[in-house]
């Protein structure tokens, strides 16, 4: 039957071969052609942003928009060939040379599609190519006339006034005393924040302040820089009578220079962009030896980085309201409706006015309602707007047009999660690099893809375009204001980046919580079924059904199904056929056992299994070869035969997240030459043993590393003891010790320089921990819990604990006294003190701890708690923390 079916198969394909082996030879050079295509589009899509006066010609962005797409569309066929040809030859053995006879046919029609594709590809690229040539700096006059336009318009001065002002009293006071103070750190002050925040409006109040400086100067820089024009503008303003026409940009830098030096002047850079612009400005002020202030307004933190930086916030809710009542006036609406308008601004000022400009005047309550119902139109496109406010996307939107090519598409694929849903950065970066948006071309030395994303989402993050949040490891999510979510959206579908040229779906998040109904055809690479609460389950059975009657899902690149249930508990069986998938998520769904075919798919390189309950892994999970990022909940994760996992054959893995001793053959870790992250848990010596060996070798390669250490049985002897002392030499970042220890470890605490995270629980140290503890210099967070400590006395030590921002003092249960002394622990932000019933009272170096902002106290004894009151004895150490929370104890 075999050879039938192999004969039959030839016979086809020669008849097949003589109609149109023109057509296929030449299919293969095609691929190639384009390939290099490719990388000329994406240098020319660099190019493009660095050529500002071109790329702001509306005709040429919509070229580069074209180009985005087609750039997309190579980057399929490429990887259709790879997966759908070159990945199916070469077979060795008899069986695999005959299956791969009858399969020679399916690679012919293949080929065919892919050649009409390339063709196609390539005679448009070559339609654009000549018209992006014929492009010149002079050309499309009308197109820049509106630029400059723009630029006129966003021209500002120092001696407007502004007619509704509400809030900034403590952004002004604070500017305030660093203006009157004359140290080098307040020569240079900075305002910094996204878009419509309200800098140039703060700006304007300290610059009307005056001072006493005996000059001032207030200039708009804008995206394009105009040295010449804006040095003169700063000369004519400081020196009135003198004419500085026909100078060299040389002789005014020296000239201004000079003149901050005799004179006392404030020189206002409003609006600054680029680091690069500030770095050509700043050689004319005489930062070091000058009384003189320079007072900049930027959307790029890096620009900010020379002198004080004050970083500008959105609206309380309350300043909100009341902004939006002063434009408004007079009001006769229900404070409900009008908050809920506020809301929907994002507490952005820019926006509040917009809207305020609209209703004012308006006495029916149903023109509230409808402003209400129709925000996105008032503030994406003006409707209903005057010339004046117009302003709430186009302000956004230069924030997204000075973006690199790079970073664009990376700042669009945000736009893919749920609104108001703060996003793991984990996510960001893995679905990033799976979507092929991190360029291996911007790799430095030593540097991985993970590395390139972390960078660029810094960059995102500095440009104050995507807010984050940061942890002591560094950023921990991020997410967008909602209006700059619309203008991701907006942009999105400008540049074909969730749909391609025809229409179709190309990257689609179907929110678990709302009605699918809408879904239509797609050609997808990328789909996310979200949930908004974390705890909130929902069976897709019937969406996934939807998905493979309508979705062409050979193309996924990026599937992650959080908060999931499936029919039988597990993967539909139609994911085996997703061969082009690169990273898989079913974080918090309930998959009971992972699929043998998920570990076959040929092109997978990450996966986060941390599901919510229990789930069983197969053998086969240790032959994935190309693995390079794998995430587990270690105490939620098994084997299928109840043994320990391989891993000697993930050679490729840089993140391994979930390792344990139990679930896994510690030995193996020696395979994995090229691990950047580790989070293990170990119970044994053995695996300790082996885990602090290969964690050592690696410290020059390893970005981080974290370990939970479980005392039981031969780790508590002495042998263990001297293998926990040898932690000191493991660039750990992350430590946590449970079960009691023999002794206190040995550690020289200069080795441990890495070490930001310490947990020691149940360890029953008799000698006061801290006297070693407090000379980490990195150390930000120490929990002493469960009789970590069971003498009575600790100390902090003067100038100890210097990095230090979080403790908690939890279970400690024959703790008697505590006693900071002057200078120590000086960063110290949150402390907790619970549960330590023979404590006596709050240190009294406390009462000079200018730091903290947060004190919990719970579980503590009435005679502690009465010394807190109000008129206590220990109230004076603790009436400066502005939050304090004392549980059930309320004093």
């Amino acid at each position: 039957m075999v050879d039938a079916a192999a004969t039959v198969a030839l016979e086809t394909l020669r008849d097949l071969l003589i109609e149109e082996v023109k057509f296929l030879s030449g299919v293969e050079g095609q691929v190639e052609d384009v390939g290099r295509e490719l990388q000329a589009m994406r240098r020319f899509l660099k190019d493009a942003d660095k050529r500002r006066d071109i790329y702001d010609s509306a005709i040429v962005r919509g070229w580069v928009s074209e180009l985005m797409d087609l750039a997309t569309r190579a980057e399929d066929v490429l990887e259709k060939y790879a997966v759908e040809v070159v990945s199916k030859r070469g077979a060795k053995n008899l069986k695999k040379r005959l299956k791969r006879f009858t399969c020679i046919l399916c690679e012919c029609l293949a080929l065919h599609e892919i050649g009409k594709e390339t063709a196609g590809i390539m005679s448009r690229m070559a339609e654009l190519t000549k018209d992006l040539r014929s492009i010149s700096i002079g050309e499309g006059s009308s197109s820049f006339e509106y630029v400059d336009d723009q630029r006129l318009l966003r021209q500002t001065y120092g001696h407007e006034i502004e007619e509704h002002f509400v809030g900034m009293k403590n952004d002004i006071d604070r500017l305030v005393l660093r203006m009157k103070n004359d140290d080098r750190s307040s020569r240079v002050i900075s305002i910094c924040g996204m878009g419509g925040l309200g800098k140039t409006t703060l700006a304007r109040k300290i610059y009307q302040h005056k001072f006493g400086f005996e000059a001032r100067a207030w200039v708009c820089i804008t995206q394009k820089l105009q040295a010449k024009a804006i040095l003169q503008e700063i000369l004519r303003q400081l020196l009135p009578g003198e004419n500085n026409e026909g100078q060299t940009i040389e002789s005014m830098v020296t000239k201004l220079f000079n003149i901050q030096k005799e004179k006392k002047c404030l020189v206002v850079l409003d609006d600054i962009w680029e680091i690069d612009h500030w770095n050509i400005l700043k050689k004319a002020f005489p930062i070091e030896e000058s009384k003189s202030k320079i007072l900049l307004t930027t959307r790029n933190q890096r620009v900010s980085e020379t002198g004080f930086v004050h970083k500008l916030d959105l609206l309380t809710e309350d300043e909100s309201w009341d902004l939006l009542q002063k434009i408004a006036l007079p009001i006769h609406q229900s404070e409900a409706i009008g908050r809920e308008l506020v809301g929907k601004c994002g507490c952005l000022p820019l926006a509040i006015s917009a809207i305020g400009g609209i209703l004012r005047g308006q006495q029916n309550p149903g023109d509230w309602n409808k402003v209400l119902k129709n925000m996105d139109s008032h503030l994406k496109h003006g409707k209903g707007v005057d010339a004046n406010d117009k302003r709430v996307e186009q302000v956004l939107s230069l924030s997204y047009n000075v973006l690199p090519y790079y970073l664009k598409l990376c700042f669009l694929y945000l736009g893919c999660f749920p609104e108001d849903k703060n996003i793991n950065v984990e996510d960001v970066y893995l679905i990033w690099m799976a979507e092929g948006l991190i360029s291996s071309d911007d790799k430095g030395r030593n540097e991985t893809l993970w590395d390139v994303a972390e960078r660029y989402l810094n960059e995102l993050a500095s440009k104050c375009i995507v807010q984050v949040k940061m942890s002591i490891e560094g950023f921990k999510s991020c997410r967008l204001h909602d209006l700059v979510r619309d203008l991701c959206l907006s942009k999105g579908k400008e540049d074909k980046f969730f749909e391609d040229s025809q229409g179709k779906i190309r990257r689609l998040t179907i929110n678990l919580n709302d009605d699918d109904s809408q879904f239509k055809n797609a050609k997808l690479r990328s789909l996310l079924l979200i949930s908004k609460s974390r705890y909130d389950y929902h069976d897709i059975t019937h969406i996934w059904k939807n998905l493979l009657s309508k979705a062409l899902l050979r193309y996924l690149k990026v599937l992650v199904l959080e908060n999931c249930i499936f029919e039988d508990d597990n993967l539909p069986g139609a994911v085996k056929k997703l061969v082009m998938l690169k990273h898989l998520s079913i974080r918090d769904s309930v998959v009971v056992e992972l699929p043998e075919f998920v570990c076959k798919l040929p092109c997978l390189q990450s996966m986060d299994l941390r599901v919510a309950k229990k789930i069983t892994l197969p053998s086969s999970i240790e032959k994935m070869g190309r693995l390079r990022h794998l995430f587990l909940k270690p105490r939620k994760t098994t084997k299928i035969d109840g043994g320990r996992l391989r891993l000697d054959g993930l050679t490729e893995l840089e993140t391994l997240i979930g390792f344990s001793s139990k679930l896994f053959e510690t030995n193996h870790l020696l395979k994995l030459t090229n691990l950047q992250r580790f989070d293990g848990i170990v119970d044994d010596l053995e695996s300790l043993s082996v885990v602090v060996d290969h964690i050592s070798k690696l410290k020059d390669q390893l970005r981080e590393a974290r370990l939970e250490i479980n005392v039981r049985d031969d780790l508590s002897s002495e042998q263990g003891s001297l293998v926990i002392d040898s932690l000191m030499y493991c660039p750990l970042n992350y430590l946590s010790i449970h079960g009691k220890l023999r002794r206190f470890p040995t550690w020289d605490p200069q080795l441990l320089h890495n070490l930001v995270y310490l947990v020691l629980s149940g360890n029953e140290i008799v000698e006061d921990p801290t006297e070693t503890l407090q000379h980490l210099p990195t150390l930000q967070f120490l929990c002493l819990s469960n009789d970590a400590f069971v003498g009575t006395e600790m100390v902090c030590g003067s100038k100890g604990f210097p990095q230090l921002k979080n403790l908690i003092l939890e279970g400690l249960s024959n703790l008697v006294g505590w006693r900071v002394e002057e200078e120590a622990m000086p960063n110290l932000s949150d402390l907790w003190i619970c549960k330590c019933p023979k404590l006596e009272m709050i240190p009294e170096g406390m009462i000079s701890m200018a730091s903290i902002t947060n004190l919990t106290i719970y579980g503590m004894p009435s005679n502690f708690m009465e010394r807190l009151r109000i008129g206590g004895e220990d109230y004076p150490k603790i009436g400066h923390i502005p939050f304090l929370d004392f549980g059930s104890g309320i004093p």
